[in-house]
């Protein structure tokens, strides 16, 4: 059973690779792309489109399935070499690792959204041209953040960008720690689970 698992882990590592280039040469998708390209995408899409269905996973800019479906994958790795390590997995341990593999992929958002606003930031401290495209499409996607701080943390008050920035900042920073510690707790209790 351990050779197996070893195995399989290998081959969802090698498609987890397989669907990252997928998703990397999506954004240079062009009529040179050749019979490669089309090839990955015969091996990648038909998994990748069963997240792609879940129309609450795109957002006008930005689609979330393939992130969510390398989470699956990711969790399936993790289950196959836990049962190739030690010959068995219990339900508490699939729990913590599905508990990890979330917090995995949603602090990477909040590290994201964090280096945007940082970058946002040092743009409004050295006073830079924010009518460039760049800084419309940080302001972007930064915006859902940046709106609910502004409401729910400053309660609207009048304060300049650069404050808001400075707040969502320190808010993304504080979810990021304080969450990792948290999940590390929760992920470590869920493990104990017996059955």
């Amino acid at each position: 059973m351990p050779v197996v698992m070893h195995v399989v882990s290998a081959l969802i590592s090698i498609y987890m690779i397989l669907i990252f280039v997928r998703v990397l040469l999506s954004w240079f998708q062009g009529p040179s792309m050749g019979r490669p390209f089309y090839l990955l995408a015969q091996a990648t899409d038909p998994y990748l489109n069963l997240f792609r269905r879940l129309t609450f996973l795109r957002t006008e800019r930005i689609d979330f399935s393939p992130i969510v479906a390398l989470i699956v994958l990711v969790i399936l790795l993790n289950v196959t070499q836990t049962i190739a390590s030690f010959g068995t997995i219990t339900f508490g341990i699939v729990l913590a690792l599905v508990i990890q593999a979330l917090w995995s992929a949603l602090s990477f958002i909040l590290i994201f959204l964090l280096v945007l606003d940082a970058i946002r930031l040092i743009g409004e401290v050295v006073n830079v041209n924010s009518i460039s495209p760049f800084w419309h499409t940080l302001d972007i996607i930064l915006q859902p953040v940046l709106v609910w701080t502004g409401k729910v943390i400053l309660r609207s008050r009048p304060v300049t960008y650069r404050t808001v920035l400075i707040v969502a900042g320190v808010l993304l920073l504080a979810v990021v720690l304080v969450g990792g510690w948290i999940i590390q707790r929760l992920a470590g209790l869920a493990g104990m689970i017996p059955f």
